[in-house]
């Protein structure tokens, strides 16, 4: 090995461990297909905290966007990392914006 690859996952597991922790409580939340979607929430989350940008300012580009009824071609700028790679300035995170 070169060392550039770790052998734990420690960063996977710190990053699913609130999800877990709440699974009782979401449990009954929904129909079938909440666990789907629940999902899908969580790794726009997770990709945006840990480019160390703030996801509600992401998900509230998000939702201002899909407003408008964007087309088809235009949905991939809507993705966590084309976000962040467009907008570096606007990527803060929730501690820098409260300090």
């Amino acid at each position: 090995m070169d060392g550039q690859v770790e052998f734990d996952n420690n960063l996977t597991e710190s990053a699913i461990r609130p999800t877990k922790l709440g699974h009782k409580n979401w449990m009954f939340i929904g129909g079938e297909h909440t666990g789907w979607r629940s999902a899908g929430i969580y790794t726009f989350v997770e990709q945006v905290r840990r480019h160390g940008a703030d996801p509600f300012a992401h998900f509230e580009w998000v939702f201002e966007k899909l407003m408008h009824n964007p087309a088809p071609e235009e949905l991939q700028a809507l993705l966590p990392v084309n976000w962040i790679k467009a907008r570096p300035a606007a990527c803060q995170t929730i501690e820098s914006r409260v300090a």
